[in-house]
Formats: structure tokens, C-alpha cells, sequence
């Protein structure tokens, strides 16, 4: 007997158990009723989403972390522990096609990228133990890469520490650990990684070289690890991705007309239960609706990469916006 849900499918075999159809059927609402509960009152979108497996991705980037999309390529980096590069994925093979060398520094804890279409910024600011004192993000022109072929490009650094950060003390527990960083127009925007609490809060710094204190200016419970985020700056469409510790779920936020001041998430989270187990990092959004989110290797798969197509959905909302 086979039971469905949308493309999920559970086959059970002959000989299974009553008991057993119970507490995997179960196990499957559990996993869908947080976002059904959510979403319950409201009729303009489904909370599920079931992204498409584009590629498993190249041993190259087996650590991928970041991404972002420029010169009809995708850009990922590697976490840490490997050479300090960017690599191209084709989009259409996913295999590396270029490769762009950060000059002297190291890949220590590569967490994210953007860019705003003039600069990019790869951060360096994974905080796993909670003591890390030399928290940066690296910047560059985005005129700096070439066409094709591989580059070495020179750098310059944003240096900072998270302002409401007082005990530097090495430990698991904690959220002042950084994995998702996304540009606007005039800041540079962190999201934190809430080991702790399970909640996640919103820094501020700005775009240009130099050494700062990241500011809080607002914060939501995320109910997970935040771990990457992009900006549409055309359409003003912010996009975080996430995933459950423990249970490895992933999740989405979408939101629109992002303001620092006001911003509310709870209502526009997405379910992915299709990925379950995967560690998904990096993620990129064009402004026609569409993502790109990538998994690193963990242990029940390979790196990967999906697609989430947002598409009529935002269309939907962007036309109403317009009204």
C-alpha cells in the first residue's frame, strides 16, 4: 500500500505492521503540522514546497556555503579548511568552470556571499565556539572577474564584532555564531545562528572597508539555524534558508518590501520536508520567482543543489502590490 503526499510517497511493504503504517504516517504530520498550523488562515499561498534536485554538485565544493549568480554562473565557495576560492558553476553541467583566488587570506570560516551588483562580500564570520575575535568579510569588485579564465584578486576587509556580544568564552551553546549575510542599497545585513534559543537576530553594518560594531536592529524566532540569505533588489524580496537542528528539516522565509524596522517573518515561512536530512547553506534568488539553494555534504547525502520556483506566487503578490 502506498501513502501520498503531494511527491512524497511512503511505500509500505506487505508485511509491515499496523503499528508501524501508524507511526510513520505519524511521524509525517508531525513533520507538516508546525507549517499547516501557521498557515491555517491563510489562502494566498501553500506552505509546502518541494524543490527540483538540479545536480549533485562537484567534490570541489563538497563544503558549499555561499551562493550568489553573476555572468550566467553560479558562485559558491567552500566553508573552511580548503583553498580560498569562488568557484563558477555552469548552469547547465554544474560542473566548476572558473575559479577566482582571494589573495592573502585564508578559508577559515567562509559562511556566505552576495554582492550588489557593483561589490562583492564573502563572509568571513562562522563563530561555531563562540570566541572568534576576528570576525571579516572580504570585498571586491564584481568588475574584477573576468569573462573566463581562473583570477587572483586583491581584497579589502570589513572587520567587525557583534555589539551585544560580551562573554568571548569557548563553548557549543551559544548565538553569536554567523552564517547568512545579505546586501541592500545602503547596509549590509547579518543574520545569526541561534544554537542557543532557536531564534535569530538582524545586524546592521556598513558596505564600505573598515572596522565596526554590528548593530541589532531587530531579530524574530526563527524556530532554526539560519544559515543563508540573498536580497532581490529589483523586486525587494528577501530569502533566508534554514534548517532544524536535530531533525536536520530545512525551511524557507520569504518576505516583501524587507524594512529593518518592521520585519515579520512568522507568516511567510515555507516548509521543505522533500530535504529532509540535508544541511542546506547557500542561497540565491533571481527576480523572476526563482531560487537556488545548495547542501553540503552531511551524512545521508552528497552536496547538492535545488530549485525552489516561487514564481507564480510572487507574481501573484507583486501584482497585487501594484494595485
Amino acid at each position: 500500500m502506498a501513502f501520498c503526499c503531494s511527491n512524497i510517497f511512503f511505500i509500505f511493504a506487505s508485511d509491515f505492521s499496523v503499528m508501524k503504517k501508524v507511526i510513520i504516517i505519524s511521524l509525517l504530520l508531525l513533520l507538516l503540522s508546525p507549517a499547516m498550523a501557521q498557515e491555517r488562515n491563510t489562502t494566498d499561498f501553500w506552505p509546502l514546497f518541494f524543490p527540483q534536485l538540479k545536480a549533485e554538485l562537484p567534490e570541489e565544493v563538497r563544503e558549499t556555503s555561499g551562493l550568489f549568480f553573476h555572468n550566467d554562473r553560479l558562485w559558491t565557495h567552500n566553508d573552511s579548511g580548503g583553498k580560498p576560492i569562488l568557484y563558477a558553476l555552469d548552469t547547465t553541467t554544474f560542473q566548476v568552470v572558473q575559479k577566482l583566488t582571494l589573495k592573502n587570506v585564508k578559508n577559515k570560516d567562509w559562511e556566505d556571499v552576495c554582492t550588489d551588483g557593483e561589490t562583492v562580500f564573502v563572509g568571513n564570520m562562522g563563530n561555531n565556539k563562540g570566541n572568534r575575535k576576528d570576525l571579516s568579510i572580504y570585498t571586491f569588485p564584481l568588475s574584477a572577474i573576468p569573462d573566463n579564465g581562473d583570477v587572483t584578486i586583491k581584497v579589502d576587509s570589513i572587520t567587525f564584532s557583534f555589539g551585544d556580544q560580551t562573554d568571548f568564552s569557548k563553548r557549543k551553546i551559544h548565538d553569536f555564531d554567523c552564517e547568512a549575510m545579505f546586501v541592500t542599497d545602503d547596509n549590509l545585513y547579518l543574520l545569526s545562528k541561534g544554537w542557543e534559543t532557536g531564534t535569530t537576530r538582524l545586524y546592521r553594518l556598513p558596505k564600505t572597508p573598515g572596522k565596526y560594531v554590528a548593530e541589532v536592529v531587530n531579530g524574530f524566532d526563527s524556530q532554526g539555524l539560519i544559515t543563508g540569505a540573498d536580497y532581490d533588489m529589483k523586486n525587494h524580496i528577501l530569502v533566508i534558508v534554514g534548517y532544524v537542528k536535530t531533525i536536520w528539516k530545512p525551511f524557507m522565509y520569504v518576505i516583501f518590501d524587507f524594512d529593518e524596522a518592521g520585519v515579520k517573518l512568522t507568516h511567510r515561512r515555507f516548509e521543505m520536508p522533500q530535504l529532509a536530512g540535508a544541511q542546506t547553506e547557500g542561497i540565491c534568488i533571481f527576480d523572476d520567482g526563482r531560487c537556488f539553494v545548495t547542501a553540503e555534504t552531511s551524512p545521508t547525502m552528497t552536496a547538492r543543489l535545488f530549485e525552489v520556483d516561487f514564481r507564480k506566487w510572487i507574481a501573484k503578490v507583486l501584482k497585487s502590490r501594484r494595485r
